[in-house]
């Protein structure tokens, strides 16, 4: 394993790529792809590998083809055509809403191809009708997942994001009744993203108590609306839920049928404080060179300021060498970030490689072209990202 390997033996790994560069641990990605897969494997449910968390096309074709993976979570039109046209992906769910002509144009077209199956997601009358106008002109059926409000409220605090404006069963049954009534889209089911127990830690007792409530309450909430769903005379062929930094609990859930599971490949450190994920490895890393030594313990490396969105911006950690931290008025930089170290425990010097670990999943690779890949204690190969293709889908 990489995160296990000698300073030494890394600095020659390394030295022949050009910095900063992303290697991703293949052998660890998969080892977490095949515990999720166990795991789900137990409880009969299914993954979709929500792609934004990856943006490396090779790693998601791997991840698509296990037999525990219903297909790919896109983000939106532009990124579900390309996976129609150049992969055949059979089924593809773009995430979030499409309200303008040019992306439901672009979903009609990935719809078009082949033994390919296209969801959208929608929460308003208006997105119906749009995908419904589109998909009638250019003749395709278009399937759509109703997505369901599952923050929880607690003594005025919301807890988890705001998505939908969908909350209760009437609510969802509306929407399935109206496009009952459609012709070219069709209901396929509904999701609940439950941000407040994917992505807090368990590091505090206030996070551990508020999730278990929040647990329990949706739990009851999505079973209630499959439940009235069913009554109305609407099968939810999918009932898509979690989270990577809850997937166990939700997979538990009777209703549920796929979990949307992502960065939990890469085990970014985000998920450090949830205690559930410990057996993951962290399988994606970066490097960054020292160019300067502005003070006998401290070395300055070229760039490194991949931080992730949020209202508390996930920066990155350094891993190895060990010992050595960011000096907290700069942290991780645009073109430069200093670390302080123990001359005594660590004599870095020009030229020396840092190894750090992403805040979050994904979303940092927008700033790379490729991922170099770790097999067998050396790099194999490389994998293009998104950016290194020429694609922009965010």
């Amino acid at each position: 394993m990489l995160i296990d390997s000698d300073y030494q033996v890394l600095k020659k790994l390394v030295k022949p790529i050009k910095k900063p560069c992303v290697i991703c641990d293949l052998e660890l990605l998969k080892s977490n792809l095949e515990t999720i897969g166990e795991d789900l494997r137990k409880k009969n449910k299914k993954m979709r590998l929500c792609t934004k968390s990856v943006r490396v096309p090779e790693i998601v074709k791997l991840v698509e083809e296990q037999d525990f993976v219903n297909g790919l979570f896109n983000y939106n039109s532009a990124e579900a055509l390309f996976y129609a046209q150049e992969y055949g992906i059979h089924d593809i769910l773009i995430g979030y809403p499409i309200v303008s002509e040019i992306d439901a144009e672009e979903v009609c077209k990935a719809a078009s191809f082949e033994n390919v199956s296209i969801t959208v997601m929608v929460d308003d009358i208006k997105q119906i009708d749009l995908l419904e106008a589109q998909s009638k002109k250019r003749g395709v059926r278009v399937k759509l997942l109703v997505e369901l409000d599952v923050s929880y409220r607690f003594f005025g605090m919301h807890l988890g994001v705001l998505r939908s404006p969908l909350r209760t069963s009437d609510d969802i049954i509306s929407l399935a009744r109206y496009i009952d009534d459609c012709d070219n889209v069709s209901f396929r089911g509904i999701m609940g993203y439950e941000a407040q127990n994917a992505s807090v830690g368990d590091d505090k007792f206030l996070y551990r108590w508020l999730k278990k409530r929040s647990r329990e309450f949706v739990n009851k909430h999505r079973a209630n609306v499959v439940n009235d769903l069913e009554r109305e005379g609407f099968q939810c062929e999918v009932v898509n839920g979690g989270g990577s930094g809850c997937y166990q609990e939700t997979a538990s859930e009777e209703v549920i049928t796929e979990i949307g599971i992502g960065s939990l490949l890469f085990k970014s450190h985000i998920f450090d404080s949830i205690h559930s994920l410990n057996h993951f490895h962290p399988s994606l890393f970066f490097t960054l060179e020292i160019v300067r030594k502005p003070k006998n313990d401290i070395a300055t490396a070229f760039s490194g300021g991949y931080t992730s969105s949020g209202s508390d911006p996930a920066i990155p950690k350094p891993l190895i060498p060990q010992n050595i931290e960011t000096i907290k008025f700069e942290e991780f930089g645009e073109v430069q970030t200093p670390f302080k170290f123990n001359p005594e425990h660590n004599n870095l010097q020009l030229g020396d490689p840092i190894f750090c670990r992403f805040g979050k999943a994904g979303e940092p690779l927008e700033h790379f072209n490729e991922v170099n890949i770790y097999e067998g204690g050396k790099i194999t190969g490389t994998y293009k990202t998104y950016r290194g293709l020429g694609k922009r889908f965010s």
